[in-house]
């Protein structure tokens, strides 16, 4: 195979997969009692991984009492069929009064689907 094959498959894979990595994140919110969480959520894609949503955000305490065992339930929903892909628990732990704390992480997906994230704060 010459140099322009190469160069031209790999434009065509280029475009094809410039749908996951350019959409922009989408915020949403979660709240439990006085335990609130923002997160935010985008695909992405990547060798290793193929497409995912990447999500990023925090948690915190807007009440006056500490929050005990907080747990973040996010479930990665397709939109077309309603049906979980994927989902993950992120245990946060403790929380006093005015604490915040940060997490990251990654839910797989098929790059051919649409999907929502939802989230659930237990506590």
């Amino acid at each position: 195979m010459n140099k322009t094959a190469i160069l031209l498959l790999l434009v065509i894979a280029a475009v094809v997969l410039a749908g996951c990595t350019t959409t922009p994140p989408i915020g949403k919110e979660a709240v439990r009692d006085t335990i609130r969480a923002h997160y935010e959520y985008h695909e992405d894609w990547s060798v290793g991984l193929g497409c995912h949503e990447k999500i990023s955000g925090y948690a915190f305490n807007a009440g006056n009492i500490t929050g005990d065992k907080v747990v973040l339930n996010l479930n990665l929903v397709s939109i077309p069929t309603g049906t979980i892909r994927d989902s993950r628990s992120v245990f946060i732990g403790s929380m006093d009064v005015g604490q915040s704390s940060t997490f990251e992480m990654i839910l797989d997906g098929e790059c051919t689907q649409s999907y929502r994230l939802d989230g659930t704060i237990i506590t």
